[in-house]
């Protein structure tokens, strides 16, 4: 059975974005698309005229990023959803029946401004199924190739290794797996790390990353895995990273609407910088 890909869509250069980069994966897979557009409901009037005609915007809304995403050349089947609703809790619902949710970000300050802006956050933290997260000014993507994913020994991060490598394989592309770690940063105590210490510590490291990537190689004998230890803090480390590669895979930790601990402070600080397309697997 083909996998459906659910796109969010609002006619926002955030969102054409997000369609694009939705359209080109699904014609790589063979997927079927739905767009998605909400009208959000927190600012309409509750009377049966104003729903009406916020029903009716989002339908045209719906109609134009159809015709749209034909002018891009897909192919493949699309069908479409306009509802009037809260966006987080329509993302949500509709979730339950896709594969992939697809939403774009703001790109200069990244998530302020756009429709499904600070909601792909959000969206990322309550969708039943992996979300990606679309930035719209990733004009030096073709430069770039690899899918960076870290490494910590977490259920999380097992999830996030398994998706990443299947899509590095897939695409024929190295899958960087990245483990960072930091020494205690006690003032005036650093004279407690010496070179013994940090050794001992990067071989810990080492023994987590070999952990982590065990049973790849088997399972996906022509991917190249590359292992990067890096002493940094984990965001910085995984951001690093990605400016080199073209995706990066997060896990969070479950299903929730605190954002930030459902996902997890690396996975949240990963979406708040998103140097890339950036997949938030499901727990």
């Amino acid at each position: 059975m083909s996998e459906k890909y659910l796109i969010g869509v609002d006619g926002s250069e955030q969102s054409r974005a997000a369609l694009a980069w939705g359209l080109a994966r699904a014609t790589e897979r063979g997927a079927s698309v739905e767009l998605l557009h909400v009208a959000d409901d927190s600012f309409l009037s509750e009377s049966v005229a104003f729903l009406s005609e916020a029903q009716q915007a989002s339908e045209q809304m719906l109609q134009g990023e159809t015709e749209y995403a034909r002018s891009l050349g897909f192919s493949g089947k699309i069908t479409g959803t306009a509802v009037v609703g809260h966006p987080i809790a329509e993302l949500e619902e509709a979730s339950k029946h896709a594969d992939l949710l697809v939403l774009g970000a703001h790109g200069g300050s990244r998530f302020a401004g756009s429709f499904f802006g600070t909601r792909a956050v959000k969206a990322a933290a309550t969708a039943h199924c992996p979300v990606a997260v679309i930035p719209a000014d990733d004009a030096d993507a073709v430069s770039r190739t690899g899918v960076v994913v870290g490494v910590d020994g977490s259920e999380p991060s097992k999830r996030a290794i398994a998706f990443a490598a299947e899509e590095a394989s897939t695409r024929g592309v190295p899958l960087i797996a990245v483990y960072a770690w930091m020494p205690p940063l006690t003032p005036g105590l650093e004279y407690l790390w010496s070179e013994e210490l940090v050794e001992s510590q990067r071989a810990a490291a080492e023994e987590a990353i070999a952990i982590g990537v065990a049973g790849l190689a088997q399972r996906y004998p022509d991917l190249e895995v590359r292992r990067e230890i890096v002493q940094s803090a984990p965001v910085a480390a995984l951001v690093q990273a990605a400016e080199r590669a073209d995706m990066i895979v997060v896990g969070s930790r479950g299903r929730g609407g605190i954002s930030r601990l459902l996902l997890g402070s690396v996975s949240h600080g990963v979406l708040q910088a998103l140097p890339c397309p950036v997949v938030v697997t499901r727990a």
